[in-house]
């Protein structure tokens, strides 16, 4: 997200939603939200289609689902059920990813700083009591950084292990993309705390990247490519990945001493 004059992080904004998408976003609203779904706290819409630069039939639909308490095995269920149904109906998205989190990680005194984070300024409430509203804007510092980006050995860790296992060369793919982006956002933790930008696309943080670590810029490359257009191999890309989480882990360990 770009910094305004008064050095906070950006947020999402509220402008218009393509009329693409207006239906599907009504649906999510009729079968998502806390009136249908009881456990159902609030729904939020992040990616191109909350920013207005989704692709019809190429883009994913991208929701933060916050429940009001952990869910019981029949309510996850329940909950990957009408997502797996919803995905299918809905071809004008590529996927429909959710993203779970919890009331009281937002709302409690000791509250997840990396979720509150999140819905502030990558999220659109459609459906619920907006949580939004009431957090107060975020200014870059390092910390925030490491506490968004700090589960990335355990998140790329499963990207490994699902990428040696056999599978559609469709799936792998989609984890190829997905991992190459989670690893390219998680650089943003090599940023010192006089820092005061704050890299949003993939794009700025490959710059950010390349500025800070020129002899390394070409794995990055390498990853931003996959991030774009998935095309390799799975057991090459995983071994490729697991050797630049090795480095970045490294120099994460080190500017800890």
């Amino acid at each position: 997200m770009s910094v305004d004059q008064n050095g906070y992080i950006g947020v999402v904004g509220d402008q218009p939603f393509q009329t693409d998408f207006h239906s599907l976003l009504q649906e999510v609203r009729d079968r998502f939200s806390p009136q249908t779904l009881t456990l159902v706290h609030s729904v939020y819409i992040y990616g191109s289609i909350a920013t207005g630069k989704a692709v019809a039939g190429r883009s994913d639909l991208d929701l933060t689902l916050i429940l009001n308490k952990a869910p019981s095995k029949h309510d996850s269920d329940l909950i990957e059920s009408k997502r797996r149904n919803f995905e299918i109906a809905n071809p004008i998205v590529s996927k429909v990813d959710f993203g779970i989190g919890f009331l009281e990680d937002i709302v409690t005194a000791d509250a997840s700083l990396a979720w509150r984070y999140w819905l502030k300024h990558h999220c659109r409430c459609i459906a619920g009591e907006d949580l939004a509203e009431d957090i107060p804007l975020f200014r870059p510092f390092r910390s925030l950084a490491l506490e968004v980006n700090g589960d990335f050995e355990q998140v790329l860790g499963k990207y490994h292990r699902l990428l040696l296992v056999s599978r559609p060369a469709s799936s792998n793919g989609r984890l190829v993309r997905e991992a190459s982006r989670k690893l390219i956002r998680s650089t943003n933790m090599l940023r010192k705390d006089r820092d005061i930008d704050w890299p949003d696309t993939l794009e700025e943080h490959v710059a950010r990247f390349q500025g800070l670590f020129p002899d390394h810029c070409d794995e990055l490359q390498y990853f931003f490519q996959q991030a774009r257009e998935p095309a390799a191999e799975p057991e090459y890309f995983a071994e490729r990945l697991e050797a630049f989480v090795g480095w970045l882990s490294g120099v994460l360990h080190n500017r800890a001493q």
